[in-house]
């Protein structure tokens, strides 16, 4: 078998195991695994109903759990910073990483293992004499989701994305208060603080992103669309400074449909928002400025694609460039 072939092969057998979570979860939502929303207001729905546990201590490879009391649940984050940062002075800039449904913190140590290396030396800060950056990632909260018009996962590890308003969304406060912690360790360079999240997480970024745009310097969203238009219940895209935002797209996707991608980026393009969208390929790759989306695209592929992270060439040159171009004036 050629050597191409047989690394494509290894790549669906690693995904089996997320992948069968994936179809077992969109079987079950296929058959009303939602829960029905109440009347719907101004800021969406009403706060997501969780279930124990609600939290699960992360294990944090090669870094530091942190953690707090929030209503009786503690609240976890995984804390990485340079491998060289304990014997420095400098302040690095720092991607807070937001994970998808269905996982925790530790998936960037797997999925995102690409984004993960890039965190021990890649020179994202404008200091010239600084390298690598600081990776944060809270955790969400186990919760029924919502049902809604179109494919949707169950009760698991989830960011209210839901819940529009940031002065009663819990997972908006819990992030607040672990970016908080970590800037007053007094290594964290102010102007520099971007959000990166994926599929559920990719959506949270872009709501918390919007909500503290004094302090978000741009957002980076992986297999995910426009939050606001997000049923059962959208509301109106607020006003406010225009955070840069980098979407990285699948051609093929079950979850963040390439035709709402597709609308996600024109309503971006029409408000003239400072937008970087790249469209991957199968493998993860940079498609080009002319790709199309895939008119047949089936679940198994759909569900491969969303849960397959771009490679690490994307991450670096696509990503984490549109973010160092981009720091808070």
């Amino acid at each position: 078998m050629p050597k191409r072939r047989l690394a494509h092969t290894a790549a669906l057998a690693c995904a089996l195991v997320p992948l069968i979570a994936l179809i077992s979860s969109a079987v079950a939502n296929a058959a009303g695994g939602g829960i029905p929303a109440p009347a719907c207001s101004t800021t969406g729905t009403p706060p997501l109903e969780t279930v124990e546990p609600v939290t699960e201590r992360p294990a944090c490879k090669d870094g530091q759990v942190l953690s707090f009391d929030q209503a009786g649940v503690t609240r976890y984050a995984c804390l990485n910073l340079p491998p060289h940062a304990d014997a420095s002075a400098a302040k690095w800039p720092m991607i807070v990483y937001l994970h998808g449904s269905m996982t925790n913190p530790d998936s960037l140590y797997r999925s995102g293992r690409a984004l993960f290396a890039l965190s021990h030396d890649y020179p994202l800060s404008t200091r010239a004499d600084t390298k690598g950056f600081i990776l944060l990632a809270p955790e969400g909260r186990r919760a029924k989701a919502w049902a809604s018009d179109g494919p949707h996962t169950g009760t698991g590890f989830h960011w209210d994305e839901w819940q529009r308003d940031p002065s009663k969304n819990l997972d908006v406060q819990a992030i607040d208060h672990f970016v908080d912690q970590v800037v007053a360790m007094g290594q964290v360079d102010a102007k520099q603080i971007y959000v990166f999240g994926w599929s559920n997480g990719a959506d949270m970024a872009v709501l918390y992103g919007a909500w503290r745009a004094e302090r978000i310097a741009a957002v980076g969203q992986y297999a995910g669309a426009d939050p606001w238009q997000r049923t059962p219940c959208p509301v109106d895209m607020p006003s406010g400074r225009q955070v840069p935002l980098v979407l990285l797209r699948n051609m093929c996707d079950a979850f963040a449909k390439c035709s709402d991608t597709n609308s996600w980026s024109d309503t971006l393009e029409k408000q003239n928002w400072p937008l970087r969208r790249v469209d991957l390929t199968l493998g993860g790759k940079n498609a080009g400025p002319n790709a199309q989306c895939v008119e047949s695209c089936g679940k198994a592929r759909g569900l491969y694609e969303h849960i397959r992270w771009p490679e690490k060439a994307v991450l670096a040159n696509q990503m984490l460039e549109f973010f160092k171009a981009h720091p808070l004036p």
